[in-house]
């Protein structure tokens, strides 16, 4: 679909060319936008809560503020249901839904077998799966944004340009081809992100963006994803990572003014870390830029607004929080979802696809991880608790410390309505932080209760958790795990 806002493409044509000469970012504005319609930029948030008004009665709560958007994550291997009537009361409350649907089973190492690959999508594998999520999202009848297959860059997805013997023309066919089912469903509601990692993780060009951009007719938004990851990241320990919002986003701005110059640009996924420098400064600096009209292409932010690997919330400092609401309440931040849908115009008939070349291997190069938040579950209401369960344990290590990703199956014949895991660690592991539960930890013993959102499993179905955590010498996984109490098989 090409949605062009006919008000905006000069504009963006011309911070385009701007961009590429010697005048660097682009040119400033001389006068801020009186609302983030006028020129301004759009303000979204992630956070992993339930239902998805929540996440707009949350950010309220602790900023006064309203949304123009709200993200969530969602994985192929949960195979759940869209969210229709969620979607639907997000958009009643003026907030456009903002969806990454993310081709992956986070329970598998990236290249594991069994992991979703682009040639398996390619192939047809999930061509069901994509009619059906296509068909829900076309009976919403309001714009959604979906967010497909992003930071593919990178090496930590399976659908990653540089793993699983992907190539930039195979993302292309893969993202084409999942479009393509899902508009044929009547889903032309959908406003399509195209999403890049600031940073690749190979240098040579076939790892570079533009090999993978599937065409301005298959794009309504160009997305930048890019961290402030701070001092002492779990990547690289000990060190001092720390960078402004310009040195995180300023040259992935550029390469998506290159790319594709008539789109509008959504920093799809941000956020700071507390530790390594001044994170209220950042959240001011980042505001003034933008307000000043320094990246006039910027219509949407999109922080990851919650605690996991940092504590990147809004909320992680007093300061922090003031700086984010001064920011956050000048008129060229403030807008409705329906204002920010309307940038990207009206749809269009989507093409008729056209061949792709067959995609050849291209090396792995080494990791560079990433903030990916865990899926979170839609609740549903259910009868009293059932007995069975099988639970999937990964790690991700790296020297004293590591990721753990835990996906919990109910293998009963009835749904539960709340549960606690139960684990032992062999070693001196210790849990320095979760997601998705309650944590608690008695020497070697972990508790997990569910989160107030993902209580509920119903009969065959799983939820994920994950945590952080650290480790001297080896890092050997518990031996069994426990569910209210009922021994579960380790897969």
């Amino acid at each position: 679909m090409v949605h062009t806002s006919r008000r905006r493409a000069g504009a963006w044509l011309t911070s385009a060319l701007l961009a590429l000469g010697a005048l660097g970012l682009g040119a400033s504005s001389a006068q801020s936008a009186t609302s983030a319609a006028d020129d301004g930029t759009f303000v979204g948030v992630f956070r992993e809560t339930r239902p998805l008004t929540a996440i707009a009665d949350g950010y309220r709560a602790d900023t006064g503020l309203e949304l123009a958007s709200a993200l969530w994550f969602e994985a192929w291997s949960n195979k759940r249901a869209f969210p229709v009537q969620e979607a639907k009361d997000l958009w009643a409350r003026g907030v456009l839904p903002h969806w990454t649907w993310e081709p992956w089973d986070p329970s598998l190492g990236v290249s594991a077998p069994g992991q979703i690959t682009l040639q398996d999508i390619v192939d047809g594998d999930w061509d069901s799966y994509i009619r059906a999520r296509g068909a829900e999202l076309a009976s919403v009848g309001s714009p959604v944004m979906v967010r497909w297959g992003h930071e593919f860059n990178g090496s930590w997805y399976p659908w990653s340009t540089s793993v699983n013997g992907a190539s930039g023309a195979l993302y292309v066919q893969a993202y084409r081809h999942v479009h393509d089912l899902v508009v044929a469903q009547g889903a032309t509601n959908v406003q399509w992100i195209w999403a890049f990692n600031n940073s690749s993780t190979g240098t040579d060009a076939a790892s570079m963006p533009a090999g993978a951009y599937p065409g301005d007719a298959y794009v309504d938004w160009v997305g930048i994803d890019g961290y402030n990851w701070g001092f002492d990241p779990t990547w690289d320990p000990g060190v001092n990572h720390w960078t402004t919002f310009d040195q995180t986003i300023g040259d992935a701005y550029r390469t998506a003014l290159r790319i594709a110059p008539s789109k509008p640009i959504a920093v799809s996924e941000y956020a700071s870390a507390q530790e390594g420098g001044d994170k209220a400064e950042w959240f001011r600096a980042m505001f003034a830029d933008l307000d000043a009209g320094r990246y006039p292409g910027i219509r949407l932010i999109t922080y990851f607004d919650t605690v996991k690997e940092k504590p990147w919330a809004i909320t992680s400092s007093a300061s922090a929080l003031q700086a984010w609401v001064a920011g956050a309440s000048k008129p060229g931040f403030r807008g409705t979802g329906a204002q920010l849908a309307a940038i990207a115009g009206d749809p269009t008939p989507t093409p008729t696809p056209t061949p792709t070349p067959t995609p050849t291997p291209t090396p792995t190069p080494t990791p560079t991880p990433t903030p990916t938040p865990t899926p979170t579950p839609t609740p549903t209401p259910t009868p009293p608790p059932a007995r069975g369960c099988t639970v999937r344990y990964t790690t991700n290590d790296w020297p004293g410390g590591f990721t753990a990703s835990v996906r919990i199956t109910n293998t009963s014949g009835a749904s539960l309505s709340s549960w606690s895991l139960g684990f032992t660690f062999p070693g001196d592991q210790r849990v320095t932080n979760g997601w998705s539960g309650t944590y608690g930890q008695a020497g070697q013993a972990v508790t997990v209760t569910h989160a107030p959102w993902n209580g509920t499993i119903p009969a065959g179905a799983s939820t994920e958790i994950g945590f952080n955590g650290s480790f001297t010498g080896a890092n050997p996984r518990p031996a069994g795990f426990t569910l209210n109490g009922t021994p579960c098989e380790v897969g």
